[in-house]
Order: C-alpha cells, then structure tokens, then sequence
C-alpha cells in the first residue's frame, strides 16, 4: 500500500478527476469562492469574522485559526455564505488537517517578512523622531524671536458675594441605578464575545494587554475561549469566575446590582 493514500476512500473534490492538477483544502475552498464572484470582505462583512482568518484558511495557514471549535464555526458561516454545504465542508476541513491532504505554506516567507517588517519600522521611528526635533527646533526659535510684552498692573477685583445655597431638591434623595461597567483584562490571548443588555456587541480575538470596556443599563453576557487568561471587574471589583468551568466559560451573565436605599429614606 503506497504511504500517504487513504484505502477504500472516496477521493477529496480537490483530488478528483485523472485530468485534474491537485491543489490543497484551501485552495479548493478560494475557487469554491472565486466561481461565484464572492470576494473576501463581502463574507468578513456578513459573518463579523475576521479577514485574517479567512485568508488563513484559503491558505491553509491552520495554525493561525483560534481553538478548532471557532475554526469550525468560521467554516461553517463561511460555506453558508458561498452555497456549499456546512457540514461537508467541515468534515473535509477535519480530514485534510489529520491527513495531511493540505499543503503545507512556504517556508521562506515567515521568515523574510519580520526583516521588512523591522527595516520599515525603524525607518518609520527615525522619521518621525526627526520630525518631531523639527518642530521643536521651530518652536524655540519662535519663542526667541518674539517681542516681550509687559503685562498690565493688576487691578484689584471687587469683593464677591456667597451666592446662596439652594437647598437640594427633593428628586436627589431618591436612589439612582448606576450603568453597569464590565472590564474584561487579557493576560493571554483569548476568543471572546460579549452581548449588552440582549444586544451582540462583539465576536472576536482578543490578544494579550488587550482590555475591554462594556457598559450596559441591565446585564451583560460573556462567552469566553479562555477564561484563565481574562480578568474581570464589574464597576471597579473584581468579580469571581464560576468554578469548575473548565477553559471555556459560555452565556456567563453579569447583572447590575441595585443600588440600597439611604437609611430612613
């Protein structure tokens, strides 16, 4: 049996036919686009996921892709979108990454790209430390060249009178809800989505040193992708995980406390 061939197996549709060239899962998936005339951004627009991972998948860059649970959901909207079907696609998906039926991407182009990348930043950095020494050069000659003017004598003012104290009105003494504040820091990277009072907000990777502010008039709820890697604050205090949640925490809900009444209100 010839290493690498699946026995007794139906062959890929980006292997089939004895005429046809073989290409990868995720070139079959761009061509599966490009014959409908879908562009890339017309399904990151429609899907709320991002281009990055999109283009990782038409090239086959997996291990870009966030935990396999978002990989699949990613594959899924996307072959929605396009008209093939979800779950095929996905099952196809799955087995050219168990077996190894995707190419692999160019090695040498990882590794070129941070050298450009550094070289653009430092010329970026130098440019703009010498602008910044430019105006500040303009700005002390400015400062030199301009005539000095004397200020006038201080003219005393006239005695101000205590404006009356308004006693306060009677609608200050009732309690006020304050909005519900969610601060959400990432010590790592995690996948997150968060929705306001009912209302999807957001549906995306967060990266570490990333925070995020949510603010709501009744409750927020969160899906995390990894919730060790999140720390929480609900209008200033931390707020406690829910134990025995495992790295993925779903429909986590946080509701605004009431605020209690002023003794002999």
């Amino acid at each position: 049996m010839t290493a690498g061939k699946r026995p007794n197996s139906r062959p890929f549709p980006w292997e089939q036919g004895p005429d046809v060239e073989p290409v990868s899962f995720g070139t079959w998936l761009r061509r599966q686009r490009e014959m409908r005339d879908i562009s890339l951004r017309q399904i990151a627009d429609s899907s709320k996921i991002s281009l990055r991972y999109l283009e990782a998948l038409e090239q086959d860059r997996f291990d870009v892709l966030p935990a396999p649970v978002f990989a699949r959901g990613f594959l899924r909207e996307y072959a929605r979108y396009v008209g093939l079907n979800p779950d095929e696609v996905v099952n196809y998906f799955i087995l050219a990454v168990k077996g190894g039926a995707a190419e692999e991407p160019e090695a040498l182009a990882p590794s070129a790209r941070p050298s450009r990348d550094w070289t653009y930043g430092l010329l970026l950095a130098l440019g703009v430390a010498a602008l910044l020494g430019l105006v500040a050069l303009l700005a002390y000659w400015g400062e030199r060249r301009r005539p000095r003017v004397e200020p006038p004598p201080p003219i005393a003012a006239p005695p101000v009178q205590p404006a009356p104290v308004a006693p306060p009105p009677a609608a200050a003494a009732a309690a006020v809800l304050p909005p519900l504040r969610v601060t959400l820091d990432f010590v790592q990277d995690c996948w997150v989505e968060a929705a306001v009072d009912g209302r999807r907000q957001i549906s995306e990777l967060r990266v570490q040193g990333e925070s995020l502010q949510l603010d709501a008039e009744q409750y927020v709820v969160l899906t995390l992708g990894n919730a060790a890697a999140v720390q929480v604050e609900v209008n200033g205090r931390p707020f406690p995980m829910p134990p025995g949640g495992g790295s993925v925490v779903r429909d986590l809900r946080i509701d605004r406390e009431p605020v209690p009444a002023e003794p002999g209100g």
